[in-house]
């Protein structure tokens, strides 16, 4: 699995509110770090290596601010609170923001 597909994954991306490709991406590339050698992500013997929960984390604080205006029930009468929606997203966040110690390598 790359690193992008676990992201999708830990981010449920596709999943209402959703995440474009291009957001994925750029939270990933913003939560790459330095390798286990040192070398920066800009370094061309760099190893891939990502800070995947600071990433899902960011995730679903973007999620979080897409739902945070929704309250109602919807569609009417069928119980579903949409504000459910951002705290949900807020409560993932957070799992997320307490994992970020952990990082995920991938090699060629």
């Amino acid at each position: 699995m790359t690193p992008l597909e676990k992201l999708k994954l830990l981010a449920a991306w596709d999943t209402e509110p959703v995440l474009t490709e291009t957001e994925i991406g750029d939270l990933l590339a913003e939560a790459a770090i330095a390798d286990s050698d040192g070398l920066a992500p800009e370094d061309e013997e760099w190893m891939p290596t990502y800070n995947i929960n600071k990433a899902a984390s960011a995730a679903w604080l973007i999620k979080a601010g897409r739902a945070s205006a929704l309250t109602e029930i919807d569609p009417p009468e069928s119980g579903i609170v949409t504000a459910k929606v951002f705290e949900n997203c807020v409560r993932m966040a957070a799992i997320f923001r307490d994992r970020t110690r952990g990082t995920v390598s991938f090699g060629p």
